[in-house]
């Protein structure tokens, strides 16, 4: 009985036995078309993503953004993927000077796509970064009415720090802002101004948000009787050499009585306003004496023997605040004399990590 299944069995798979196996190697092709109609090879550009370095380091400008890579996988999954790939550079491989990076491991892939670099490594250069402390600087353009004159104009703040190579930064004496056109001013006045992009290959320390431009602007001939007069700066005296003295106010304006009529440039160059800053800085001990509060000074006012007629009434405000700090390196006393110093702060560094030796 099972012999003859057997045959029966036999006579089937054999019957027709060519078209049988026709068929079947028509169907593997076609299986096997299927399967590959649904890989995918791809090249793609993605983004290499660098580690924050400490601010003594930067990267050289000339490191890649991108890296080349081709993906194989399924359709799918290589559309889905290569749009979060990315190649992350690990920073204990980072040393000052040329790096060879290993591109190995990518970020956002799957363990079934295959990708493989055009470059094993990338060449990253790390330097050294510099900072710079320039002055602050607003150009004017376009001219007042005849009966106007520009007496002076201040900012704040008055310096910015760069940072960047020493190579960038020794080509950096200031920083301009922007311009203020006088044809259109017709008093005194004070412009906020945002600050910019900062420079080619250079980062802003403590960049400000805003910087505050005052042009101090006069008529050509005052009257007589009482009037006040706006705008003459305030200046420190007998401040001492080792400290920075900022004040609540750095213009006061003048209330007088004049009997003739004088030129308000004669005004403003012939009237003096000071404050005492008398605060001392005692080297041994890194203090500010007597104490580093805040203090207030009375204004004191001078006028010129030209302005000898002129009856002083009062001063507005009467008293200022004066805050104290000690001079640090970047606010060396040559600011004074040449705010566009050279001098480079030299970077601090783990010197036992042998990664930066």
């Amino acid at each position: 009985m099972v012999g003859s299944y057997f045959v029966v069995l036999i006579k089937f798979i054999f019957h027709n036995w060519f078209a049988k196996f026709l068929s079947f190697v028509v169907a593997c092709l076609f299986y096997l078309n299927l399967q590959a109609s649904k890989i995918l090879v791809k090249n793609l550009e993605i983004p290499i993503e660098y580690p924050r370095l400490s601010a003594s380091f930067m990267y050289g400008k000339n490191n890649p953004k991108t890296c080349s890579v081709k993906v194989e996988g399924f359709k799918d999954l290589v559309n889905y993927h290569s749009q979060f790939l990315k190649f992350i550079i690990d920073q204990n491989e980072l040393r000052v000077g040329e790096n060879l990076i290993s591109v190995k491991k990518f970020w956002g892939s799957s363990s079934k796509l295959k990708i493989t670099p055009e470059s094993e490594s990338l060449r990253v250069y790390v330097e050294h970064s510099y900072t710079k402390s320039v002055p602050v600087e607003i150009l004017f353009e376009g001219d007042l009415s005849q009966n106007l004159v520009k007496t002076s104009h201040s900012i704040k703040p008055n310096m910015i720090t760069l940072s960047g190579s020493k190579e960038i930064l020794d080509s950096f004496s200031k920083l301009v802002i922007g311009k203020v056109n006088l044809s259109i001013l017709k008093d005194s006045v004070s412009l906020g101004i945002r600050p910019s992009e900062p420079p080619v290959g250079t980062t802003f320390q403590g960049n400000p948000r805003e910087y505050i431009v005052r042009v101090n602007i006069l008529k050509v001939s005052s009257g007589t009787g009482e009037q006040i007069f706006a705008g003459v700066p305030l200046k420190c005296e007998g401040k001492n050499e080792n400290l920075i003295a900022t004040l609540s106010q750095d213009e006061v304006s003048i209330k007088f009585n004049s009997p003739i009529s004088f030129s308000s440039v004669d005004i403003y160059q012939g009237i003096k306003a000071t404050v005492p800053c008398n605060y001392t800085y005692d080297a041994k001990t890194k203090r500010i004496l007597p104490n580093g509060y805040p203090a207030s000074g009375k204004v004191r006012v001078t006028k010129s023997n030209l302005l000898k007629p002129i009856e002083i009434i009062s001063v507005i405000p009467e008293k200022v605040t004066i805050l104290y700090k000690v001079r640090t390196r970047e606010e060396d006393s040559r600011l004074g004399e040449d705010p566009a110093f050279d001098d480079i702060i030299w970077p601090e560094y783990p010197k036992d990590d042998p990664r930066f030796q």
